[in-house]
This record gives C-alpha cells, sequence and structure tokens, in this order.
C-alpha cells in the first residue's frame, strides 16, 4: 500500500521538492537544492562530532567510535523509502488554523551490489584484490539505516465542519486495506488528496539521525552508546532551500545556562498557572526566544540520561518548590513537572518508550529473517494509537474531542505491564502501579531520582530479565555519564547473565533452547569478538551473522508485550520476536553497512 502511495506522488523526492517524478536515487536528488541545503546542515553536524572526537570515523577496523557515513546522503544505492502515514488530528491545539497535522514518515535505505556480492566489501586479509569477478551478478546487499525524515504537514481547514468531513475520510480509510485503501486516500475525497500534501502545506521537516555509535568494548558500563541529532526544517520559499527551525518545546540548553536572566524568564513562565495547566493537559508550546535549532539523544538507559531531560540540566526541583499544583490532574510535584517538561522535548519524547530513539521503523519484508524486527512501532506509540483514534472518532461525529495528551512513557490507563513505567512514590505518578505479579523497581535511576519513577519487573527473575543493573551516574554530556558497578546477579535455573561488556544494557538472563518456560523463545545471539571481526572484513552482514552466533532463550515479545526499555523485539527464524540489544541488529547501527 506504501509502495502504491509512493508511485501515486507521494515518494520522498516530489514531497521534499515540491516536483512531480523527482529522481529516488540520492545521488541524483542530492543535486537539487532542496536536498542539498538538508544535507549541507547535517553534514556539518557530523563534522563537528568528528572535530571534537578524533577516535569517531566510519572504519570499524579503525575507529573505535563509528560515524554515520554522510556519503550515504548522495548515493546511487540509497533512498528514503516511505514507511508510514500517521494521522495526528489529535495535534489540533498546537495548529489553531488548521485540523491538525498529516504525517508521511520515511527511512533511510540502500541496496548496492559489489564484485564480491557484498556491497562495499573490501578484500580480507591475504587475498588479491584482482580476483576475477564471478561469472554471475552478484547479489544486492540490502538494508535500512537508521535515520528517518517526516514531513509534517498541516491538515488544510480550521473550522468545525472541514475538520469533521477529514476525520470522516479518516474513518472510511480505517475500513480498507492494500490497493484500494490507497486509491482512497490520494482520491479526491481521501485525507491524501491534492492539494493537502502540497510543500506548502508543510509545517516542518523533521530529522532523526543516529550520527554515531559506541560498542559495548568502548562503552562496557552502559552497555554501549548512542547519539542521534534531532533536527527540523522549513522550506524557504524566496531562498529556495530548507533552513534550520526552532525545536518544538526543546530548550537551548547551552545558551539558557550562560544567560541567567533568560533562564529565570523560562522558569517564571513555566511556574505561571495558566501555563501550569497547559503544561498539565500536554499541549502547551513555549515561546521561541527559549528553543534550540538542534538537539542531542543518547542510549542506551532512555531518561536516566542528562542528555535526554534537557530541563533537569537546566533546573532542580527546589526551583519550583514554591508552585502550586493544586487542581492539576498529571503535574502534582516538581518532579513531576521536570519529568513532564522533559517528555515534551524532541530528546525526551524520542527516549520515552520508543525502539533505540525512533517511534516508527517500517514494516519489514515477509520473508526476512535475519536483520529483522518483528514489531516496528515503538511501545509509546502503540500505547497512544486508542487516544489518538478517540479523537478522530469524536471530530466525525460533531463531538468535542479529549486533547489531553499523556507522559509518553506510560499513557492513561496502562495496565504496567512488563518493562513498563511505575510510579516510586512521587505524587505525580502514584496511579501508575505494577499489574498483578510484577513489582516496580528502581532500575538503574540515578540517585537523585530513585523516589520517582521505575520499571516493573519480575519479583523472580526470568529469561530476558535484567541481571547487572547500577544506577546511572548522570551528567550533562552524555560522554562523562557512568553507570554504578553492579555485579552480576541471578538468573532462573540453568540460564546465564549476559553482562553489559557483551552488549547488553543492564545484563540479560538467557537460557538453552530446551523447555523454555512460557515467556522464552528460541533466538540467536551474535558471538561478539569473531562476529566484530568478521563485519571488519567487509563481509556482509548476513554472512557474519550465519556464522558467528548462538541459538539461545530469550523472553517473548509483541506488539501487546513489548520488552524492556534498551531492547527491541527481533523477529526468529520461527517467525515468533524476541527481546535482543537493539545495535544487534544491523538496520539500527550506524557502522559495518556497505560503503556508499
Amino acid at each position: 500500500m506504501l509502495a502504491e502511495l509512493e508511485a501515486a506522488g507521494l515518494d520522498f523526492g516530489s514531497v521534499l521538492t515540491g516536483a512531480p517524478r523527482a529522481p529516488a536515487p540520492l545521488s541524483a536528488l542530492s543535486r537539487t537544492a532542496e536536498l542539498a541545503s538538508v544535507a549541507r546542515v547535517l553534514t556539518e553536524d557530523l563534522r563537528q562530532v568528528q572535530r571534537a572526537d578524533p577516535r569517531s570515523g566510519t572504519s570499524i577496523a579503525r575507529h573505535a567510535h563509528r560515524l554515520f557515513d554522510e556519503r550515504w546522503l548522495s548515493a546511487e544505492s540509497a533512498r528514503f523509502e516511505l514507511i508510514g502515514v500517521v494521522n495526528r488530528m489529535d495535534r489540533g491545539p498546537f495548529h489553531a488554523s488548521s485540523c491538525g497535522e498529516t504525517r508521511l514518515v520515511y527511512r533511510l535505505a540502500y541496496a548496492a551490489k559489489t564484485p564480491g556480492g557484498a556491497a562495499g566489501a573490501t578484500p580480507a586479509a591475504g587475498a588479491s584484490a584482482a580476483t576475477p569477478a564471478p561469472a554471475t551478478p552478484a547479489p544486492a546487499a540490502t538494508s535500512r539505516l537508521p535515520m528517518t525524515a517526516s514531513f509534517e504537514l498541516l491538515a488544510p481547514g480550521g473550522d468545525a465542519l472541514s475538520c469533521r468531513r477529514l476525520a470522516q475520510a479518516w474513518s472510511r480509510a480505517a475500513e480498507l486495506s492494500g490497493p484500494a485503501l490507497a486509491r482512497w486516500l490520494t482520491s479526491s475525497d481521501g485525507p491524501l488528496a491534492r492539494p493537502a500534501t502540497d510543500r506548502a502545506h508543510l509545517a516542518r521537516l523533521v530529522v532523526n539521525l543516529q550520527s554515531v555509535r559506541w560498542p559495548s568494548t568502548v562503552r562496557p558500563d552502559l552497555g554501549g552508546h548512542a547519539e542521534y541529532v534531532l533536527r527540523a526544517f522549513r522550506w524557504d520559499a524566496r531562498a529556495g532551500r530548507y533552513a534550520p527551525l526552532a525545536l518544538e518545546n526543546t530548550p537551548d540548553v547551552a545558551r539558557l545556562s550562560r544567560d541567567p536572566a533568560r533562564r529565570e524568564r523560562l522558569r517564571a513562565w513555566l511556574s505561571a498557572p495558566e501555563n501550569l495547566a497547559r503544561l498539565d493537559e500536554g499541549t502547551a508550546l513555549l515561546p521561541e526566544e527559549f528553543l534550540a535549532t538542534k538537539a542531542l539523544s543518547a542510549t542506551p538507559h532512555g531518561l536516566a540520561r542528562r542528555a535526554n531531560r534537557p530541563f533537569r540540566v537546566l533546573f532542580e526541583p527546589r526551583d519550583f518548590a514554591g508552585v502550586d499544583f493544586g487542581g492539576l490532574s498529571r503535574v502534582r510535584s516538581p518532579e513531576g513537572l521536570l519529568r513532564r517538561l522533559d517528555q515534551m522535548t524532541c530528546p525526551g519524547c524520542h527516549q520515552s518508550g520508543s525502539v533505540a530513539g525512533f517511534h516508527l521503523l517500517g514494516q519489514e519484508p515477509p520473508g526476512r529473517v535475519h536483520d529483522a524486527l518483528f514489531t516496528v512501532e515503538s511501545a509509546h506509540l502503540a500505547g497512544d494509537l486508542p487516544r489518538r483514534r478517540a479523537v478522530v472518532e469524536a471530530i466525525a461525529r460533531g463531538a468535542a474531542p479529549d486533547h489531553e495528551v499523556p507522559y509518553p512513557e506510560r499513557g492513561d490507563g496502562a495496565r504496567g505491564g512488563y518493562g513498563a513505567r511505575c510510579g516510586l512514590g512521587d505524587p505525580s505518578f502514584a496511579g501508575w502501579a505494577c499489574a498483578e505479579g510484577l513489582v516496580c523497581s528502581a532500575y538503574d535511576a540515578p540517585l537523585e531520582d530513585r523516589a520517582t519513577v521505575g520499571v516493573c519487573l519480575p519479583a523472580a527473575p526470568e529469561v530476558g530479565d535484567p541481571c547487572q543493573v547500577g544506577a546511572v551516574v548522570p551528567h550533562a554530556d552524555p560522554h562523562r555519564d557512568r553507570a554504578a558497578a553492579a555485579q552480576p546477579g541471578a538468573c532462573p535455573p540453568a540460564a546465564v547473565c549476559n553482562t553489559s561488556p557483551v552488549g547488553f544494557p543492564g545484563g540479560m538472563c538467557t537460557s538453552s533452547c530446551v523447555a523454555l518456560p512460557e515467556e522464552g523463545v528460541c533466538g540467536a545471539i551474535a558471538v561478539l569478538d569473531p562476529f566484530n571481526r568478521c563485519l571488519a572484513r567487509g563481509t556482509v552482514f548476513t554472512e557474519c551473522l550465519s556464522r558467528h552466533v548462538t541459538p539461545a532463550g530469550l523472553r517473548r515479545c509483541s506488539s501487546e508485550a513489548p520488552c524492556r526499555e534498551d531492547y527491541v523485539c527481533a523477529r526468529t527464524s520461527s517467525g515468533e520476536g524476541a527481546c535482543i540489544p537493539p545495535y544487534f541488529l544491523f538496520q539500527l547501527r550506524v557502522d559495518g553497512h556497505a560503503v556508499p
């Protein structure tokens, strides 16, 4: 269905440039002023990383810190694939003169051929570079990269009648699938009919890019480290290019830290009763004078990292000690206010119930087993869809919708299942209980946050559970974050603890595939050293994966039963879902891919 939408004019190049039949390969599209202006900003972001960190670079063999290869942004083999169409009519309160937003989400992908059969493969040590090419065409090396670009389009209208008609069009779409759905969406009465998707309606183009990854051998206490650049762009018709745009609700920490008067104005704005009410609802918009045009998010360990909590860097709970929280429904304390603020920022939201810093990663081809996700949407997205659907259904009936937005890390009415966030005593999170059989663990929370929010986990260890958890010692600079030393803990009988130094944040209990319990499933995990040496030789990822893995009993997962934080639900050879660290999947890491 998404491929049909691309063919109908919703391909990345056509939406980006506003011109039909724009080239798909980035080698051609990069020569347009539109993509060149975006790539120029992102390339400079990457070069800033490299200038500040001499250990960063694009080679597995030569660099300890693996950098996104900027050449992908102009590669012949690369293109942006449409992976999602997202109805955000619930965003109406943020845009007074529209019916909310429609989002078109694209992900960077490639298919490349080399004489050796592996995209970008280089000869192994001792091999001859003059080895004749095979007589038959080499297979393509295909994968996706950890980068998404999303067009956030204002839904035309704004008056009650036009919004009701749009909601009814979306409701009609929910009854269809496949080619029929694609035809309806782009028909004259559909929600994606021209001119609704024209660039004139673009609110912003947003980019999420994994800029650099440090393997667990470099950051053993955290189980690895990765950084994501978050950017927004607006179309400047007069200049004929995309220009950086302020990020929604994301403070410029560096500038505010240098300017005490501006920081105090922000604190006063946040403390005002009318703004507190909107923050409680989740519909507040910070004035532009406080905002950044670039943000960084870091994994693993989510909101335990201060890079993902810019307001917690700027303020202490005592800065809001005199605020009256009476009458608010969600924010009931200074800690609750700061956590609410942080989750309204770009980095805070992208590290709340996400899949390695993303909320949507795109469906896999049905037959793909290696390097494949079983669940492609984040726990936050899956949990928030019913709320968004209720907004659309209310507007379609002509009723007043409930526009209040819960915390991204835990939706209203969530049952507190495995890995869910839970309250540890602070009044803002008092209702966040765990389901029967689970207890609320402080998990990796910094010492100063251990009375706020924890994680729902079994009282007795099971397959897939953490077994080496230490409190994160956070710093405003994510390179200086540390995890307190923790000895491997208990696992079920006949299970072993895979620790952080071998790539398992918080440790993970694994067993053999014999006589697995109900929560277990048989999967495979890479044998770290030979697997990484295989990649360093330039061997294609799937071949390294077939040679250097071992079967293991892992935790079973699905959209209804997500993994705990810092793990993704990957597809096993049997077609089931198993929880593994995200960077064990090739498509979620910047390193080891083909040379563009």
